[in-house]
């Protein structure tokens, strides 16, 4: 693991070599207007806040008047996912889940995977748009097309699932069975609750891709709708299972995808890409470091059964 993610960081600083140095690489930041800078750090921001939100709101059970607690576990689950790769960061949300909060660890598993895939959703359903009005050309397969459009609807298939889930589980005997039944109790019980998970879901990631998008068509003077589709690109490598740390050279490549039928050179591309990522990654390890900083969380004890909508 340690040696690939070597060879990719390696790949990463050599295909920056390639296309005209690091020096090259940041001239794009003269261009970018403080403006579009300050707009793109405030939406970041929003979209965290909103994260956090769908946490609090989501999960009865976590106690009132903790939101502040559920943008702390966002803000540091948000940089740890950047810093240790394939993922593995993300075993820090049901740490923190049942040490601030008293949530079960199997309930809060289950809770992260719903909102995974509920930012899967997201980025399916807009690629899958993209698709069909043509954005992307004629060099999307099938196979890429049947990919979106499976997660722009597992979302819904997964909520009309869990009834019958619940009882396959409660049937059933042994560790894993249990582990299952508790893991489904982190997916919404109610149609209010899928409604109200989609709605901050949705503004989350039309508020953040705003930001983004605007930056990189600055950076790379891409049209608009390019410079979504870049910025829908290098998000989606890093909701994916696998990305190295820091998303080194796998958040360039979704960049550079996705933005590769606009006929610009790869090193434009490719220096647009960079220099996004570094505002990303340096905005989510300086929000994580911060939220970090403040202390640990304490609430009081709750009851373990709270229901969730």
């Amino acid at each position: 693991m340690l040696l690939a993610n070597v060879l990719v960081l390696g790949l990463f600083v050599a295909a920056v070599e390639h296309y005209g140095g690091f020096q090259k690489l940041f001239a794009p930041w003269r261009s970018l207007h403080l403006t579009t800078l300050a707009l793109a750090l405030l939406g970041m921001f929003a979209s965290y806040g909103l994260r956090a939100l769908r946490i609090y709101w989501a999960e009865q059970a976590i106690p009132r008047g903790h939101y502040r607690g559920c943008l702390r576990l966002i803000l540091i689950n948000n940089a740890l996912n950047w810093i240790v790769p394939w993922r593995a960061g993300e075993a820090s949300f049901p740490i923190l889940m049942k040490r601030w909060f008293g949530i079960d660890p199997a309930r809060a598993t289950g809770t992260l995977l719903w909102l995974r895939l509920l930012d899967l959703h997201v980025l399916g359903s807009v690629a899958a748009a993209c698709v069909a009005v043509g954005w992307l050309g004629t060099a999307v397969t099938a196979l890429a097309r049947l990919g979106w459009l499976l997660a722009a609807g597992a979302p819904l298939a997964l909520f009309l699932l869990r009834a019958p889930l619940v009882r396959y589980c409660a049937g059933r005997k042994g560790r894993v069975a249990a582990l299952a039944e508790r893991a489904v109790g982190g997916l919404p019980q109610r149609v209010s609750g899928l409604a109200l998970d989609l709605v901050l879901t949705w503004a989350g990631w039309t508020v953040k891709l705003t930001a983004l998008s605007a930056v990189l068509t600055e950076l790379t003077g891409l049209p608009t709708t390019l410079g979504l589709l870049g910025a829908i690109g290098g998000d989606l490598s890093t909701v994916l299972p696998i990305h190295a740390p820091g998303g080194f050279g796998t958040y360039e490549a979704g960049v550079v995808a996705l933005t590769g039928i606009s006929g610009f050179t790869t090193a434009k591309l490719l220096a647009g890409a960079v220099n996004l990522h570094l505002l990303v990654l340096t905005t989510a390890l300086l929000s994580g470091l911060g939220a970090w900083i403040l202390g640990p969380v304490k609430p009081p004890a709750i009851p373990a059964a709270n229901a969730k909508l």
